[in-house]
This record gives C-alpha cells, structure tokens and sequence, in this order.
C-alpha cells in the first residue's frame, strides 16, 4: 500500500492515521504501543485527562508496512 502525504506535515493524528491507511483506530493504538510508535498526548478536557496518539511521517511508514488495512 501506498501512502501520499504533504511534506510539510510533520505530525499526524490518530484520526489522520487511520483515515490515510484503513487501520481502525483500535488496531492502531495497540499497533503503536506494542511496536513503540508515535507518542501520546495527553489534554485535560473539562477536568477529564484525554490521550490522542500523535504520530510522525516516519511512524506513518513503519505502520503501512507492518499492518494491513482492516477489513471489519
């Protein structure tokens, strides 16, 4: 699979992630902490502490070559 990006883009979000490669943000979150991809951003949001994945053109590479898209 191929993935064309902006080169100015530097950081994608889990959302972004999973719209550009098909992978359904539950697959992606396990891919990302079993494979040590992208950090986790943490904002409070009215008084709840929220996690997003944040990830980088280069995690973006690494997740398109180890997981295909999801088919459920």
């Amino acid at each position: 699979m191929s993935v064309t990006i902006r080169s100015s883009q530097k950081v994608f979000t889990e959302t972004e992630v999973s719209g550009l490669t098909g992978i359904c943000l539950d697959h992606l979150r396990n891919l990302a902490r079993s494979k040590h991809l992208g950090f986790l951003s943490r904002a409070a949001a009215a008084g709840e502490q929220a996690g997003k994945w944040l990830f980088t053109s280069s995690d973006l590479m690494v997740v398109v070559a180890l997981q295909s898209r999801c088919e459920h």
